[in-house]
């Protein structure tokens, strides 16, 4: 049916009937970060299954498959799902990214590289400064309450870790979201 104009308002009649279609919206990959992250920190052999992932996604946070490799995650794409599973070791103890296409998943890969006493520097961050927090600085305080030597700009953030993860620190979140969850599988790595 054809939407009716008169004046400034639209009249659309409802369809008379219609044919049930199945249709799977792919998850957000941003999302799948945290569980990325709890894989890198686990024990070798630890997998997740998450659905509704697409091999060929659109999204730029779907970078994480590749970054993820140098902590060791191996990606699995099944028919409606994927498997990460941790298959080896950190590759090494520097991670130097640029981030513009994919922030959101800043804050995740920063706890992550810190859990595994890996050095990084990130660019490319100069949206984390405009969300719920300023997620630079949030960053910056809490690592650093945990042992972490961290400096941030208006774009970027450089990691040095500690080799000890300080235990029973309480982490801000902001009222961030991502700041919450970013944190969490850190959990894994304190005593």
């Amino acid at each position: 049916m054809k939407p009716v104009f008169v004046e400034n308002k639209i009249n659309i009649k409802p369809f008379s009937f219609s044919i049930p279609k199945k249709i799977t919206v792919e998850s957000d990959w941003s999302s799948a970060s945290y569980f990325y992250s709890i894989i890198a920190l686990s024990e070798m052999g630890s997998e997740i299954t998450l659905s509704s992932y697409r091999k060929n996604s659109l999204q730029g946070d779907s970078c994480l498959i590749e970054i993820y490799k140098h902590f060791g995650v191996a990606t699995t794409f099944k028919e409606n799902s994927i498997v990460i599973s941790k298959v080896e070791k950190t590759k090494n103890n520097q991670l130097k990214l640029d981030l513009k296409n994919a922030p959101d998943i800043a804050q995740t890969i920063a706890v992550t590289c810190f859990g595994l006493g890996v050095n990084c520097v990130l660019t490319g961050l100069h949206t984390l400064k405009i969300k719920e927090t300023d997620r630079l600085v949030a960053l910056e305080n809490e690592l650093t309450k945990l042992g972490a030597d961290i400096s941030v700009t208006d774009h970027s953030l450089e990691l040095k870790t500690s080799s000890k993860i300080r235990s029973n620190i309480q982490i801000e979140t902001y009222h961030d979201h991502r700041m919450a969850m970013a944190f969490a599988p850190l959990a894994i790595k304190i005593p």
